[in-house]
């Protein structure tokens, strides 16, 4: 037996026991002569005291010897810590074990970083050796808060009567979404499975099974640009529920994430009730639809009834055009050159520029102000609360454009003004609904679903879209008109956002075999398409279908608001960096000839 107790469950009851402890060096200490070694494991700290007049010189000796993360055991006796020495910084600090014997179980070379220490050390040292990384204290607590939460979810699904059922990591590539990865067959030279985005379509099938209420803590694969908040592959909390809608999958959530924060992090401040906000609202109010609700300020108002009557001409043309002029008002002075800063960034989104009004001590300042009578300034000052302080920034083209401007320059400034700061354990959820139901890929042209192709649509959209999908069908196409009457078309769908995160999303499904053909016509498929990649669907269908709906949980971006973390990778065990390259095993890398040769593929090389 390498040890009979954990180092944190040591405290004043073990004086006088002999007990054995095993670990890693946390530190080494040479006081005058008495060495104190601190021996570290998963619960805790303990101090060990060699001390000349207590202790063999052979114990000595090997005391000496410690240097950082060394494996050792030590057998010894607890000892109460002498008055005015407690560490009230650790469970173990009251006692100390007085060593009879220290045994180095193996060595460590000298460390890349230090473990002991939250010192700040680059990424990718920390990624290349991510075994050390891990035993550092901070990301030691974030695996194990990943652990606890993991638990907890699993624990009220299970007492909410889900069944956790494993669906495959093997299927048919389906393209609905991001990139997939592709899994060559030894088996089928030529043909492939891919990773699973998600369980979409299994988990349905599990509903067509009869199984009502499913869950998986699955790992999913998107072959896409990475950001701080991505990671090619991730952990969602999947969920199912037959005989559902909308509001008995918002009920179980908000539920679940009430319980979580209750008795896991009573240091979080929750919202009590968890708004639920339409979509269009959201867009108009915060120009996007994961907004950061800890601050309530800087919300888009728009002032095209006012900015139309003014004498500038891109203001009127964009109006008659059928365009607005949206405006954000700042609590705060910007220099020219931070203005400058703002309009280049959202240049590089495509917006034409940047208007603003500036009120400093000498007043209002802007451009375009000479566009504005005094009277009509004084209309749009009130309308926009606008006075000596603030900035006021405008936007002046199509609705969505205009909003989500200003809600990128609203994420930015919330940053740049540190507008959270001091509101790190606050956790402000909203649920968001009534996405639209189609949006156009810009590379196709084509209508692509907002969410995926078995969201089911407001149900008073429903005949529109048959009668649409009949004359589709028939190889008919649309009006200009009934295309915006489709872009107009609202889903059964709802996404879960927290501090400025989408940390949750999904839909009512569709049910109704005619109304799912009718999507796919839509999206752009014929029969021969829906038949090859969906034929599977298409074909459980016409079994019995129960009325369902699910949602999937991003559980790494979850632990990672939770833990107040700045991207997901400090909270994923083994993750990947921007590039999608493991340091640690030193992936990807290049496939074996004899490999390749046995799949039926050739590769290009390509030098590093």
């Amino acid at each position: 037996m390498f040890r009979t107790h954990k180092s944190g469950e040591i405290d004043e009851g073990f004086v006088g026991q002999k007990i054995t402890l095993a670990g890693w060096v946390n530190s080494a200490r040479d006081h005058g002569g008495v060495i104190f070694i601190d021996i570290r494991d998963r619960f805790g700290i303990t101090q060990v005291k060699a001390d000349p007049d207590t202790v063999s010189n052979e114990v000595l000796q090997v005391a000496h010897s410690l240097k950082d993360e060394f494996v050792i055991q030590v057998i010894g006796l607890v000892s109460k810590r002498p008055d005015g020495t407690y560490n009230p910084n650790i469970t173990t600090g009251k006692i100390e074990l007085i060593p009879d014997e220290i045994k180095i179980l193996s060595k460590s070379d000298v460390l890349p970083f230090q473990v002991s220490e939250q010192s700040n050390v680059g990424e990718e040292i920390r990624m290349k050796y991510r075994y050390l990384d891990l035993r550092r204290e901070n990301m030691k607590d974030n695996i194990i808060t990943r652990h606890n939460m993991t638990k907890k979810i699993f624990d009220y699904l299970v007492d909410n009567d889900f069944l956790y059922i494993e669906t495959p990591s093997l299927i048919k590539n389906t393209p609905e979404g991001a990139r997939e990865y592709i899994v060559p067959s030894r088996n089928n030279p030529g043909e492939a499975y891919v990773l699973p985005q998600s369980p979409q379509q299994l988990k349905q099938m599990l509903m067509l099974s009869g199984f009502d209420r499913y869950f998986q803590i699955a790992r999913c694969f998107r072959d896409e640009d990475l950001r701080g908040d991505r990671q090619p592959e991730f952990t969602q909390i999947d969920i199912e529920l037959s005989f559902a809608e909308q509001n008995d999958i918002i009920d179980i959530i908000s539920n679940l994430f009430g319980e979580l924060t209750k008795e896991l992090f009573d240091n979080k401040l929750i919202n009590d009730e968890i708004p639920i906000i339409s979509w269009e609202d959201v867009m108009n109010r915060y120009g996007i639809d994961k907004p950061e609700l800890r601050t309530k300020e800087m919300q888009i108002i728009d002032i095209s009834d006012i900015a139309s009557k003014s004498d500038l001409k891109v203001f009127g043309d964009v109006v008659n055009k059928g365009g607005v002029i949206k405006s954000m008002v700042v609590d705060s002075i910007f220099t020219r050159s931070q203005i400058d800063k703002y309009t280049s960034l959202l240049q590089e989104k495509g917006a034409k520029g940047l208007a603003y009004i500036i009120w400093d001590e000498e007043g209002p300042k802007s451009p375009i102000l000479k566009f504005f009578s005094d009277d009509l300034q004084k209309e749009l000052f009130e309308k926009l609360g606008l006075s000596k302080g603030k900035t006021a920034f405008f936007q002046a083209t199509d609705w969505l454009l205009a909003n989500e401007y200003l809600g990128y320059l609203r994420t930015i400034l919330i940053r740049d003004l540190e507008l959270t700061k001091g509101k790190e354990n606050e956790l402000n959820f909203a649920w968001i609904v009534d996405f639209p139901m189609f949006e156009i890929d810009e590379e196709t042209g084509k209508f692509a679903s907002m969410h995926h192709p078995f969201t089911k649509p407001k149900e008073e959209f429903v005949p529109f879209l048959k009668e649409i999908g009949q004359k589709l069908k028939l190889g008919n196409k649309l009006t200009e008109e009934e295309k915006k009457q489709v872009l107009n078309v609202k889903a059964d769908a709802y996404d879960l956002t927290l501090n400025g995160y989408e940390i949750a999303g999904g839909s009512v499904r569709i049910y109704d075999q005619e109304l799912q053909e009718t999507i796919f016509y839509i999206l752009g498929m014929n029969e021969t398409e829906i038949e090859e990649r969906f034929g599977h669907m298409t074909q459980a269908f016409k079994y019995g279908v129960p009325p369902h709906a699910g949602i999937a949980i991003g559980f790494d971006r979850v632990v990672m608001i939770y833990q107040n973390m700045p991207n997901i990778r400090e909270v994923i065990p083994f993750p990947k960096t921007q590039k999608g390259e493991d340091l640690l095993l030193n992936s990807p890398s290049q496939i074996d000839d004899k490999l390749l040769k046995e799949l039926g593929l050739q590769v290009k090389r390509k030098n590093k």
